[in-house]
């Protein structure tokens, strides 16, 4: 007998949102991307394993981790 298991990465956005970027310093879209790890068991998504939420530039593509109550202030 044999499992066929393996994890899977899924990225949605969750909103865009015009602010200040980090590491640029200009007013640009910033969207809001929350990342799910899961495994998976013959390719059915079971658990979710991690989840990340992430505050992207659209100006200079920068990338930053973002907690779950800035993901919120984003949102709104």
């Amino acid at each position: 007998m044999f499992f066929l298991f393996g994890l899977t990465t899924r990225e949605h956005l969750q909103s865009t949102r015009s602010a200040s970027c980090r590491y640029c310093g200009m007013f640009a879209q910033q969207q809001v991307i929350q990342r799910r790890t899961k495994i998976s068991v013959f390719f059915i998504p079971l658990l979710t394993v991690k989840k990340t939420c992430m505050q992207v530039c659209t100006n200079c593509g920068a990338t930053s981790r973002i907690s779950g109550l800035e993901e919120r202030a984003l949102a709104h």
